[in-house]
């Protein structure tokens, strides 16, 4: 059984051969020899066009079958999980006394500088600094924090990450109740 690839040399070297034969013609048939060739070239350019690339088509088409192993390796994606930063979205809390809000992390595989901040607003002030120490792809964080005022007020949080060497950066928000 002959490949794909030795179908196509065979194929052309059948053609150089009918070209140079066309060529060495009697100078009597000069407009049989000229269609002869331009409809020789015209094939010849139809069937290389067909065999240009056998990762073209679907999923049958080209040299591997459609369950083969290095076919389904063509056709899948690495898709990255995102980070997960998971807490409470609203919480009560009563001013002016310390509180301490749990919050958990997942970092996926491929996440590299993860950095999560806290920003608070006008009346909320933590009580341990404003930036969470990251230590490994999971686990979670007590953010202390202490409201001065009652009312609502709101807590950020700040992701930021390099995912193959991109930028990530994502926001979210708790609302806290202070009374």
């Amino acid at each position: 059984m002959q490949t794909q690839h030795s179908l196509t040399t065979s194929f052309m070297a059948f053609i150089g051969s009918v070209t140079d034969s066309m060529l060495t013609a009697p100078r009597a048939y000069p407009l049989l020899r000229k269609r002869s060739v331009i409809s020789l070239l015209v094939l010849s350019s139809v069937s290389i066009q067909a065999n240009a690339c056998q990762f073209h088509g679907g999923r049958n088409f080209g040299i591997f079958p459609s369950f083969h192993p290095l076919q389904d390796m063509l056709s899948q994606e690495k898709v990255s999980l995102p980070i997960s930063v998971s807490h409470p979205r609203s919480i009560d809390t009563p001013a002016n006394t310390d509180a301490t809000l749990n919050i958990q992390y997942d970092i996926p595989d491929g996440y590299q500088n993860v950095v999560i901040t806290f920003s608070g607003s006008e009346n909320v002030r933590f009580l341990e600094g404003v930036q969470m120490p990251v230590r490994g792809v999971s686990g979670s964080y007590p953010l202390k924090y202490q409201v001065s005022k009652p009312g609502n007020h709101k807590i950020s949080l700040h992701i930021n990450a390099l995912e193959k060497d991109e930028p990530i950066s994502f926001q979210q928000n708790i609302q806290v109740s202070a009374i």
